[in-house]
């Protein structure tokens, strides 16, 4: 999460630079088009992600003082591992908390009162969670990271993140992975191919109140890298509020089929006009065949309908029903998953009227 901390010791900021009257608001955004990134914000709401485990009361605890603290600290841990040459890690800002804890290092600017060195200690030993030896989140988030292979497309499976009790590793996650990807954005800028960055189920990796301000920040200056953020979900109702900027920034919605209280799940986050209102509950649906929706975008408003190809539905069907069909086929005709998949969409061409009888399937 703090891969990009050398950047703050080139742009000359040290720890004295930490200005407790002047830290903007986390969610505070300028609209000009020329914002400069701000890196120690980002690695900011990340600490904060670590120390409060994503818990909204934590989060409202912290003053304005404990975040020039960790600025402070995330500013001596930056100059401490680059004069190292090293990645600064999770556990370089825990210790530079202990330091100010204690007063015992040179980096510390501010000599503070015991409430202060208290506050310190307490959020140095909440990054325990992430630093300790052996641990699975230690293991994930305090070493080194590494680029990714060069590859057309990446897949990376967070469902273990997905589950209940890991809605801080989860926001923590996308952080690092917006960063790698923000930096392959930043290399690749004058090679005219763009990046897109779609994420699935994003209801779920967007819940933390923190990474919807970050995701803001960085965004907004990919549409300069040729970076795209897509988000794909069933449930706008899980967005928090402050998700409103990240949502506003979206040039294109598109809108299958919904009832109507999704649709004013929508108008949390988009001014919908009586028209699109009724453009989007008109949309319609019928298994097996299509399914429509609607295209809300500047230039373009439009109601469209997708077919997809037999096979395409045949290998996107999870209902418990539809399994069970597919394991009938298995064991009637001894073949792969796959290839009952195919079964099932040569069915569904003959019921669609585009093939007269069934065929055997091509085998793989």
């Amino acid at each position: 999460p703090f891969a990009d901390a050398h950047k703050l010791v080139e742009e000359g900021l040290a720890a004295q630079d930490v200005d407790e009257s002047d830290l903007p608001d986390i969610d505070t955004d300028d609209d000009g088009e020329d914002d400069k990134r701000d890196v120690l914000g980002e690695m900011e709401i990340s600490a904060r992600m670590m120390i409060t485990g994503g818990d909204p009361k934590e989060e409202a605890d912290l003053k304005r003082a404990d975040r020039a603290m960790i600025r402070e600290a995330l500013l001596m841990a930056a100059h401490a591992t680059y004069k190292e040459g090293r990645q600064m890690l999770p556990s370089d800002l825990q210790q530079a908390l202990y330091d100010i804890a204690s007063d015992n290092d040179e980096g510390v600017i501010n000599v503070r009162n015991a409430q202060r060195k208290a506050k310190a200690a307490e959020m140095a030993e909440s990054l325990g969670m992430f630093t300790q030896a052996g641990s699975f989140e230690a293991e994930l988030f305090n070493r080194e990271g590494e680029l990714w292979p060069e590859a057309d497309v990446t897949l990376v499976d967070l469902g273990h993140l997905a589950r209940e009790g890991y809605e801080a590793q989860m926001a923590l996650t996308m952080v690092s992975m917006t960063n790698m990807i923000n930096n392959i954005a930043e290399r690749d800028q004058f090679l005219g191919r763009d990046i897109v960055f779609t994420v699935d189920e994003a209801h779920i990796v967007t819940v933390n109140p923190l990474l919807s301000p970050y995701m803001t920040k960085v965004v907004k200056m990919w549409r300069k890298l040729g970076a795209w953020l897509w988000l794909a979900t069933q449930n706008l109702k899980d967005y928090p509020d402050i998700a409103e900027k990240m949502l506003n920034m979206a040039e294109w919605w598109i809108c299958l089929t919904m009832p109507p209280e999704e649709v004013k799940d929508i108008s949390r986050f988009r001014a919908l006009t009586p028209e699109q209102e009724s453009v989007l509950l008109s949309a319609s649906k019928l298994s097996g065949c299509y399914t429509e929706g609607v295209v809300l975008a500047k230039r373009i408003e439009a109601l469209f309908r997708a077919v997809p190809p037999s096979l395409f539905l045949a290998l996107g069907m999870t209902e418990k029903e539809e399994k069970a069909e597919r394991r009938a086929l298995m064991n009637e005709f001894h073949c792969s998953e796959l290839e009952a998949a195919k079964r099932v969409a040569q069915n569904l061409d003959r019921l669609r009227g585009l093939t007269e009888k069934q065929q055997e399937p091509a085998t793989v």
